[in-house]
């Protein structure tokens, strides 16, 4: 166990800076502005691409769970941001992307119920008609596959993504922001 976990470590310090279970990233990118979505929003609160959010969760994926991210996006030109608007950016969109989430839960949720519903229904009717056989069956069938959809989206997804969300969370310790790569 000790082999494997040396190697574990040693392949994370390739793309981390490791000091415990603190693992420090650093995300460069050349201008602020290849993060912004140009297409979304108004002037005063930009929004982000999906290029950052998909970088940290590429990163918190690889850390294995005991271990905590500091993560550090380094930008090199702020062009016409200064470092404070880029923090609030930043904020304001994390703030979006949980809005987003937790939206996309409920209706996931009101779907799934839905379905569950129909399949339900859907079953009763099958059951009135069972002295029909062959359109018993087709509807029994269809019924069934409603409830097991509804079941999958209501439940199974979305606690898939709920445990996703939740270790995204509790992974990321500090987020900042710098100005420029020291030493280049």
């Amino acid at each position: 166990m000790g082999k494997r976990k040396d190697l574990k470590t040693a392949i994370l310090q390739n793309y981390f800076s490791i000091d415990g279970n603190i693992a420090t990233l650093k995300l460069v990118y050349d201008t602020f502005s290849e993060l912004i979505n140009p297409n979304f929003g108004d002037v005063q609160i930009e929004k982000l691409n999906d290029k950052l959010f998909s970088d940290i969760r590429e990163a918190v994926s690889l850390l294995p769970r005991k271990f905590k991210l500091d993560l550090c996006i380094v930008i090199k030109d702020f062009g016409d941001y200064t470092k404070e608007e880029c923090e609030k950016i930043i904020k304001q969109n994390v703030y979006l992307a949980v809005y987003r989430t937790i939206k996309e839960n409920r209706q996931k949720l009101i779907s799934g119920w839905s379905l569950i519903g129909a399949g339900a229904a859907i079953l009763v009717v099958s059951y009135l008609l069972h002295n029909f056989e062959l359109w018993f069956d087709l509807i029994n069938i269809s019924g069934t596959l409603f409830v097991w959809e509804g079941v999958n989206m209501a439940f199974l997804e979305r606690s898939l993504e709920n445990r996703a969300t939740r270790r995204l969370a509790k992974a990321i310790q500090n987020i900042s922001i710098e100005g420029d790569v020291p030493g280049k």
